[in-house]
């Protein structure tokens, strides 16, 4: 009954509703809510940006139509049109639909120049350009200048009486607009006579419009005499607003397609709670320094039946193989020979865990990597991992687990799957030895640690973001060719405290740069008379190989540890990594720099 039920258990089952359509869902949602609150954020900026532009052009239109007249000149056109004899002209004249009386008796009238005499070579007092038309022409012509330099929808003047705005010169109007007085507009009604005024918006007889004034100022006595104004017709306006608007719902179109295939080809590989149970169970049958039984494989409460239920299903499968696998070498071989055994598939296996066919991935251009660990005894504590997050981020991880042989390769087993898991749900190298530090110091009864460098690439900016816990310092090689040791700041090694944090520091890669990373077992490799091989020799074996592909260059370096060693015992791992960064695709091909 037990067999079927085992049976039962091992056979993968048809999954009803995958964990990748669960988080395909959690992802989406928060795709559309992080893509609506930006396009919001964006067009409440733009919004903004737009309205200063025209904000600023209204001040300075404004502001040159009141200093392109003098003072003296507005008061002189404004006392001579305000008479009852020009008021009885003008609505005489705008009953008959006829302006030519009004232009005769401007005409007639002295100007500013005649009656002041500013010029004595301008003519006589007689002549047109001396008269009044000549200048309300001039304040037409200063209005029409404004108006077409600064783009504006209306240019005029107007002289504030009090409780009473009357009109001087409009760009638009004809001579029937001199004098009459201006319908009273409630936004103006907080500012001063003839005080300036910022842009305002309100609606009008023309429809919304926002407009800014500027005062003509009698330098002489501050005194603010009368008002340029400039209007926008905020049509224009709400035009830019709608095209961003639509630009923007398009755009946000596009990314939502691309976040979402995105997040369906990154979520394939990212894993949820109940694989924190699966590595915590696996840690539990991997740290038990004896032989296994049947009682130490993977029992829990685990029905899912998407991946995480295939997953639970051929761990169990594969531990029980395991304990059968170490059943039979203890029955058919006498102590020594198991012993040898065991070792010798342990390092089958921990072989097999380590990435170790190169090129890694022949079909990226953008990067170049090789890596190596050679064991001191059967089996080793060391470990090195890469692998693709997602197609621009590539993570490189190297370790070295505090004890030797098998109890050693199963703490670095698990350790690495622990990490492999964790760096496939997200996050920076920090918080990823954060949460797996964590793990391992819930159940780490055999107190062993391990040292982690790991590292994760942004092939597309080729920012390398990296965390140290109490690993070895790197070496890199920037655009001069030349590896320099890198003295990043440690954190406390994994396994140890529960409570440790960690920290990230970023590394900007050119296309030619390389990372190298390794193990104490490179620098503590002795000779036959105890000396250490040490960080100068691995700096200089490393430039005289600084030319090379990262596979010469870690064989260079092997080769130069083996002379130096000569016939001395091998006392360490050494485990080495290289890392080339190689630039996008556009940039394959370049000279190293």
């Amino acid at each position: 009954m037990e067999e079927t039920n085992t049976n039962r258990e091992d056979q993968p089952q048809k999954h009803r509703w995958s964990m990748q359509h669960k988080l395909n869902a959690m992802m989406i949602c928060s795709i559309l809510a992080v893509a609506v609150g930006l396009m919001a954020i964006s067009y409440y900026v733009f919004c903004q940006r737009v309205d200063r532009k025209y904000d600023a052009t209204l001040t300075h239109a404004a502001e040159a139509c009141a200093n392109s007249v003098s003072a003296e000149f507005i008061r002189f056109f404004w006392k001579q049109i305000n008479t009852e004899e020009f008021r009885t002209l003008r609505d005489r004249a705008q009953a008959a639909r006829d302006d030519q009386p009004i232009a005769d008796w401007l005409r007639s009238k002295p100007g500013f120049y005649a009656a002041y005499a500013l010029s004595e070579d301008k003519g006589t007092a007689d002549g047109d350009e001396w008269s009044l038309m000549a200048d309300y022409e001039d304040l037409q012509t200063v209005l029409l200048e404004v108006k077409e330099y600064f783009e504006t929808d209306g240019a005029y003047f107007q002289y504030d009486d009090g409780d009473k705005t009357y009109n001087l010169a409009d760009v638009d109007e004809s001579l029937f607009y001199i004098g009459t007085i201006e319908k009273p507009i409630p936004e103006f009604e907080d500012y001063p006579a003839n005080g300036a005024v910022p842009p305002v918006s309100y609606r009008s007889e023309f429809g919304w419009l926002r407009t800014a004034m500027a005062s003509v100022i009698d330098y002489e006595t501050g005194e603010a005499v009368a008002l340029a104004g400039v209007d926008i017709n905020m049509t224009g306006v709400m035009h830019e607003r709608s095209v961003f608007l639509r630009q923007s719902l398009l755009f946000v179109a596009i990314f939502l397609i691309v976040a979402i295939a995105l997040s369906v080809a990154i979520l394939q590989r990212t894993a949820i709670k109940p694989l924190r149970q699966l590595a915590k169970a696996a840690m539990l049958f991997a740290n038990e320094d004896r032989a296994f039984s049947k009682d130490d494989v993977i029992r829990l409460d685990i029905r899912s039946n998407d991946e995480i239920g295939d997953l639970y299903r051929e761990i169990k499968s594969m531990e029980n193989r395991i304990v059968d696998y170490t059943e039979h070498l203890t029955q058919v071989t006498a102590e020594k020979e198991r012993v040898s055994t065991e070792l010798r598939t342990a390092s089958g296996i921990q072989e097999s865990m380590l990435p170790n066919s190169f090129p890694a991935f022949p079909d990226r251009k953008d990067f170049d990597l090789y890596a190596s660990m050679t064991p001191a005894k059967e089996v080793g504590g060391d470990f090195y991992d890469f692998f693709l997050i997602s197609p621009t981020q590539l993570a490189v991880v190297i370790a070295d687990v505090s004890d030797k042989g098998v109890p050693a390769a199963l703490f670095m087993m698990s350790s690495k799957i622990l990490i492999n898991y964790r760096a496939q749900m997200g996050g920076s190298p920090s918080e990823i030895l954060q949460a797996v530090n964590a793990q391992i110091c819930r159940n780490n009864k055999s107190r062993m640690f391990v040292t982690v460098w790991l590292g994760i690439l942004d092939l597309e900016s080729g920012v390398l973001t990296c965390s140290n816990a109490g690993h070895e310092y790197p070496f890199l090689r920037g655009r001069d060719g030349v590896f320099r040791i890198f003295k990043d700041k440690h954190g406390l090694v994994v396994g140890a405290m529960a409570q440790s944090r960690y920290r990230d520091y970023e590394i900007q890669m050119e296309p030619g740069d390389a990372v190298f990373v390794y193990t104490d077992g490179v620098p503590e490799a002795n000779d036959e008379g105890g000396d250490f091989y040490g960080l100068d020799r691995l700096e200089s074996a490393l430039n005289r190989l600084s030319d090379q592909a990262p596979r010469h260059i870690l064989e260079g370096v092997k080769a130069d540890v083996d002379a130096f060693i000569g016939q001395a015992m091998q006392f360490d791992d050494l485990t080495m990594l290289c890392l080339e960064y190689k630039g996008s695709s556009a940039q394959t091909g370049e000279n190293k720099s």
